[in-house]
């Protein structure tokens, strides 16, 4: 395994306290040296002058497709997002064909990343058989092929009843429950109830379908003792509801998606079924409490829920399939909130590496610490870069960015102390 020495980079790692310029010498596959003007007779020096530097990205929700779905991505494809985006872990939905509902689906995935190579893949297991709401998966024997948490994403758990035996059992097993918040029975149109949706004349996912499910998970957390992690939040009364059952010591987390908070449901307008998500985009004034909530530290972390689709499951915004792709887009899209003075860099960093690894409890997470696995991220704020064929490794185009020029670029992503991407 070759040595690495990266020079002159402005290294930042909330977790170390670390905002400074320095270089740091890889060796082994670890942080061998942090300093300055460091040597090493025999290593490839990567110039990292005007850069960032950082602890690799993590995502805590990213659909691969695989198996059953290849067409619209796979393992292979989605680890080259994730390197170009600068992640080197993906949490991996379990909406595939079949569900990751058995030891033998969670086995498959891990043992195809890491065959790719590229970057680590570790599976979330379905909560119920088939992802059918019904019957509790074997949750053991899941956490024992490798899932590191449980959701049946895409489909809300709505049996109550169910989801307060899940969390005791996830408990036990010191296992995350993670949920799509949306009550199917008022979630049960294409877009948010707004002014847009009276314009279109389309049937709505109203916020109130969020607030009830999140409402209710937040409860049986809370008396459960459950951990619960809830997904792309979307509305600014579920931001209230976390906050109040954080303050109350229920073992709660968030993430929020980057589409949601920089595009409003006008975006609709322009990009029609591309811009289409469940949780749906929302109006000017949620995207702000959003903001705030994020800075205030309720919203835990973001993530990208990279969902791919084929040009024909995005034809017409009434029946098109929900979701955008988005492992190469957090990056700028964050940037965008440095940019708009929203967050600083080191919240950045925080927000796509620290904070997920905490949600994770990862015992071995990403930091620039001597010692620690060599998982980097080096990216220049800068950079601009179209959005095509050319540059974009998912075998989708579902995103309103697609053709857009771009703001910040990964220069060098290193996993486990391999240089996996390099765009120089």
């Amino acid at each position: 395994m070759s040595r690495i020495l990266i020079r002159g980079g402005r290294l930042i790692d909330p977790s170390e306290g670390l905002d400074c310029i320095q270089d740091i010498l890889i060796d082994k596959g670890k942080i061998k040296a942090i300093g300055q003007n460091l040597f090493e007779m025999e290593a490839i020096e990567l110039n990292a002058e005007n850069l960032i530097v950082c602890p690799s990205f993590i995502d805590l929700h990213t659909h691969l497709r695989e198996p059953g779905q290849e067409y619209k991505e796979d393992i292979a494809s989605g680890s080259k997002c994730a390197v170009a985006g600068g992640f080197t872990l993906l949490i991996s939905m379990p909406n595939t064909i079949p569900a990751v509902d058995s030891p033998q689906v969670a086995s498959y995935i891990i043992q195809r990343a890491k065959s790719v190579g590229l970057c680590k893949v570790l599976p979330s297991g379905a909560i119920t058989m088939g992802r059918k709401g019904k019957e509790l998966t074997d949750f053991l024997a899941l956490k024992e092929a490798g899932c590191v948490a449980l959701t049946d994403d895409g489909s809300p758990l709505m049996d109550s009843k169910l989801m307060e035996l899940a969390l005791k059992r996830a408990s036990q097993l010191d296992m995350l429950i993670m949920n799509h918040c949306e009550d199917d029975k008022l979630a049960n149109g294409a877009i948010n109830s707004g002014v847009v949706s009276s314009l279109i004349g389309l049937s709505t996912r109203p916020k109130s379908a969020e607030d009830v499910l999140v409402a209710r998970d937040c409860v049986l957390s809370f008396y459960t003792g459950g951990r619960l992690h809830i997904q792309h939040l979307s509305s600014p009364l579920s931001a209230e509801i976390i906050d109040f059952f954080k303050s109350k010591g229920a073992p709660i987390t968030c993430e929020v998606n980057p589409y949601h908070l920089l595009f409003s449901e006008e975006e609709l307008f322009l990009s029609g079924a591309n811009a289409k998500l469940n949780p749906p985009l929302r109006d000017k004034k949620d995207i702000e409490i959003l903001l705030n909530a994020l800075r205030a530290g309720i919203i835990d972390c973001i993530a990208t829920d990279h969902a791919p689709h084929a040009i024909r499951e995005k034809s017409r915004l009434d029946s098109a399939m929900p979701g955008m792709i988005g492992l190469q887009l957090a990056l700028p899209l964050c940037l965008k909130l440095v940019e708009d003075g929203h967050i600083s860099m080191s919240k950045l960093v925080e927000l796509l590496s620290i904070a997920p690894s905490r949600v994770l409890k990862l015992k071995d997470p990403p930091k620039l610490k001597v010692g620690a696995k060599a998982n980097i991220t080096i990216f220049d704020p800068k950079r601009e870069w179209i959005l095509n064929e050319f540059t974009s490794f998912s075998k989708s185009k579902n995103t309103p960015l697609w053709g857009k020029t771009l703001k910040g670029k990964v220069i060098f992503t290193i996993y486990e102390g391999r240089i996996v991407y390099s765009d120089v």
